[in-house]
């Protein structure tokens, strides 16, 4: 099986990977206002390969998230967009982790709401980037959204 290394200036550690091998990776993004607004890809499009998410969270920082309706993490299945994670303006307040599926006390309701019978986590579409969008009108007072994504990337 081919491996790799890789040397990971911010940890100041080699990370030696499989590359055939099925593995979770994660990747936690600091994603701006304008770029929440204007849309942005957290994952870009492999070619000849397909994502599987396993998990979402996301934090407001700088604020409370106000004016649109929701923070959506999208993905494309059978050709069209699908809404993997949606999270309520309402839950996004400062500093609160949210979390798929996870109660969110105030509101009485998930933190993340995910596709029903699990369609959150299934693969995606070979070739696809997973994106991050705001619905409604475009969010303003939070300066910034944290988004970490738990996923697994599989050759098609």
């Amino acid at each position: 099986m081919p491996v790799t290394s890789r040397y990971d200036p911010t940890e100041n550690r080699y990370i030696r990977e499989d590359t055939l091998a099925v593995s979770e990776r994660t990747l936690r993004t600091r994603v701006t206002l304008a770029q929440l607004n204007a849309g942005f890809t957290l994952l870009p499009a492999l070619p000849g390969f397909i994502y599987s998410l396993i998990d979402c969270n996301m934090i407001a920082i700088g604020g409370a998230a106000t004016t649109g309706t929701s923070v959506n993490v999208i993905g494309t299945r059978g050709g069209s967009p699908v809404q993997l994670f949606v999270a309520a303006v309402a839950g996004l307040t400062q500093s609160t982790n949210l979390r798929a599926g996870s109660p969110f006390a105030t509101a009485g309701t998930a933190s993340i709401v995910c596709l029903a019978d699990g369609a959150s986590f299934t693969p995606l579409d070979v070739n696809t980037p997973v994106t991050v969008i705001t619905v409604g009108s475009a969010m303003t007072v939070m300066t910034n959204i944290d988004i970490t994504l738990e996923f697994t990337i599989t050759p098609a």
